[in-house]
């Protein structure tokens, strides 16, 4: 990275988050390295079945969300890939919920002339989704304007499921790849942040009721494996890898419940391009590799024999495909 964060581990705000990821960081490339070790040392016969397994998971299509769950996008572009999961039957159009970081249908319509004006038309006047403007990724509450109060009536779904952010990116297009590194760590940061202040919002509706198991919402007492997810879709390979989106979810209290390869085919119809006259980015999506995490709320483990506070463990261990 480039200057030394001036931040003290302890504190708050992005800049420590950021400080505190450096030295977690540091710890688990030794657990990782360690980890290498022990696996070449597996048995030949454990180390084909795992080899076989891992075929056998690359065929599935991942996706992380079922169709009668509730979602929210965040960024869409052209609404491409909003469109997609709708058309082929992957969720239910009154449980999606659209933002774009964009002003306008204008502005939109001015950046993605050939697909956005009938993407739009589409999913307003065909499936009724509800989409919103002007939304900042990292300042959810605050840009969708609700409250505990009046979140169910502003986005229209009584819960959410799953917040998803594809291919994230500020769009500075720096060349300094330090600083390109470090702002979209930030940005991965305060999205993280923001998923978790808009969770706790549907939280303080439920609790506003004396019965939120009428409710189906999303509540303090609802057990773990309910919990409402955050996914986040990156490509493989560098700057990406460098963002060290696992570590810097742990220091939010997140951990990675699982991940897969990003199938582009099925999602049929989407296309990840350019704001700049609808062009590829350097090499077309299609052909690019991506993975899908889906983040959850660390849960800590009962103390006990062989249990620790710590979440060291990696995704793979939690992949549904590789």
């Amino acid at each position: 990275m480039g200057k030394r964060l001036k931040a003290k581990s302890g504190g708050k705000g992005l800049a420590s988050a950021l400080l505190r990821h450096q030295v977690l960081d540091k710890s688990q490339k030794k657990a990782a390295n360690s980890e290498k070790t022990k696996e070449k040392h597996l048995p030949k016969q454990v180390r084909e079945n795992k080899e076989i397994q891992q075929q056998i998971n690359e065929t599935k299509a991942f996706v992380p969300f079922e169709k009668d769950e509730y979602i929210m996008l965040i960024g869409e572009g052209d609404f491409s890939f909003a469109l997609s999961i709708v058309k082929e039957g992957l969720i239910d159009p009154k449980h999606l919920v659209i933002t774009s970081f964009d002003n306008s249908v204008k502005e939109l319509t001015l950046k993605y002339p050939n697909t956005f004006p009938k993407y739009h038309h589409e999913l307003t006047e065909i499936f009724k989704v509800k989409i919103f403007f002007k939304i900042d990724a990292t300042n959810l509450t605050k840009t969708l304007k609700v409250t505990g109060k009046n979140i169910t009536a502003v986005l229209g779904v009584p819960k959410l499921d799953y917040i998803i952010f594809n291919f994230p990116h500020t769009g500075r297009g720096m060349k300094d790849q330090d600083r390109n590194i470090r702002d979209h760590q930030i940005l991965v940061l305060g999205y993280f942040k923001s998923c978790i202040e808009l969770f706790k919002l549907f939280n303080m509706h439920a609790n506003s009721f004396s019965k939120t198991s009428d409710l189906n919402i999303v509540s303090q007492t609802t057990s773990f494996s309910n919990e409402p997810k955050i996914v986040l879709s990156v490509f493989d390979g560098e700057p990406y890898d460098s963002w060290n989106i696992k570590s810097l979810s742990k220091t939010l209290g997140l951990k990675v419940e699982k991940s897969g390869k990003f199938t582009w085919d099925a999602f049929k119809g989407y296309k990840h391009k350019r704001t700049n006259s609808e062009q590829n980015t350097t090499k077309v999506a299609g052909e690019r590799r991506a993975r899908m995490y889906v983040f959850e709320k660390f849960k800590k483990q009962p103390k006990g024999k062989g249990s620790t506070d710590d979440n060291d463990d990696d995704d793979d261990d939690n992949n549904n495909n590789s």
